[in-house]
């Protein structure tokens, strides 16, 4: 589902803005959601009890244009939120604490604005489980996990420093199987808010929008993860990925691409040992596969959705397709670093690190 969501993010088309507007450049935001864990498995009904509530609070800032990619992006808001969620389930999850920046993109330019704000960052869940004081919560295993967050939204403008908003939002949280349990957390939520602006009136920039010069760009990767396979609290295997992309800019906003990505993962070798019967070495620990991929690229920011196959694994349980949703952040013309985050049939199976280069 968190997959779906980012493709369909991904898709929409993004007016640009040709009016001179003022706006006060800062926000303080309240949006209070109402809505249910997803019972994506028998595991997750166990510890669903009650509705969830969940209170958000953010402080924002209005781009005003002066990067390019602010303007084709019809002037976002970029801001920070603190999250706090009463799961309704006390004893075996209790309450969750996240904290994340966003990006709250306007969609339309009436009167009335479509937005779409997405954001991640650090989620605190305070009941995790234990063997001992908490064996029913099998659906996370850590206290702290990637956070995912998604709020497609109406704003209202009531006067000239408030609005109002209605919307419907999905939060994700998992620790990419870092430690077990890890089924992961999706909570679906109506949500309401109330905006407050302040600050110096600013003037949104109508420069004349640049064209994105259409480039080829040779990419290679290097990255890493832990994963846990074994038993609750068992060892951790270490998991190696050199990756080669081969990108071209397209639009303003979006890049697309192929991929080959060459993984060791140290994890692979005792699962197949264990569950298919067969003693093939380190050789098992080996895949190769290749993909297709799409870059929403906001200045120095892309975020990618990755889709592939893999053409060489001898474990058969994930199947031969996989999925990475993650983010990359230039840090010069060439170097830049990674996060991502690799699925299986959006099934979490671990989180990726990594530095990449562009060879041209």
């Amino acid at each position: 589902m968190v997959k779906y969501l980012f493709l369909l993010a991904t898709v929409f088309f993004f007016k640009f803005s040709n009016a001179q507007e003022k706006n006060n450049d800062f926000g303080l935001g309240l949006t209070y959601h109402y809505g249910f864990l997803s019972p994506h498995s028998q595991m997750v009904n166990e510890i669903i009890k009650n509705h969830i509530h969940i209170t958000e609070l953010s402080l924002f800032r209005k781009t005003n244009g002066e990067k390019q990619w602010q303007q084709y992006f019809n002037y976002p808001t970029i801001g920070l939120s603190a999250i706090f969620f009463n799961t309704g389930n006390p004893e075996s999850l209790g309450n969750i604490y996240g904290i994340f920046p966003f990006v709250d993109f306007p969609l339309n330019n009436w009167k009335v604005q479509w937005h779409l704000r997405f954001g991640y960052g650090a989620g605190f869940v305070e009941k995790p489980f234990n063997k001992e004081t908490n064996y029913k919560n099998l659906v996370i295993g850590s206290h702290v996990n990637a956070l995912i967050y998604f709020n497609t939204h109406w704003n209202i403008p009531i006067t000239e420093k408030i609005d109002f908003s209605a919307g419907v939002s999905l939060t994700h949280l998992s620790n990419g199987s870092l430690k077990r349990p890890n089924l992961g957390i999706n909570m679906f939520t109506l949500n309401s808010g109330i905006s407050y602006y302040f600050g110096a009136p600013v003037v949104k920039s109508i420069a004349e929008v640049e064209k994105r010069p259409r480039e080829t760009s040779h990419l290679v990767l290097a990255n890493f993860g832990i994963k846990e396979v074994d038993k609750i609290g068992g060892k951790k295997y270490m998991i190696y990925n050199t990756s080669y992309n081969l990108m071209r800019s397209i639009t303003n906003k979006s890049s697309f691409g192929v991929g080959a990505d060459f993984v060791y993962n140290s994890s692979l070798e005792p699962l197949v040992l264990r569950l298919q019967n067969e003693d093939n070495g380190k050789i098992s620990n080996f895949r190769m596969g290749i993909s297709g991929i799409y870059s929403l690229d906001m200045g120095s920011l892309s975020l990618l959705f990755q889709t592939g196959r893999y053409l060489y694994t001898t474990y058969e349980k994930d199947g031969n397709i996989y999925s990475r949703i993650g983010s990359r952040y230039r840090i010069n013309k060439k170097v830049f670093v990674n996060l991502s985050l690799t699925t299986h049939f959006f099934v979490a199976d671990y989180i990726e690190y990594g530095i990449g280069y562009r060879i041209h």
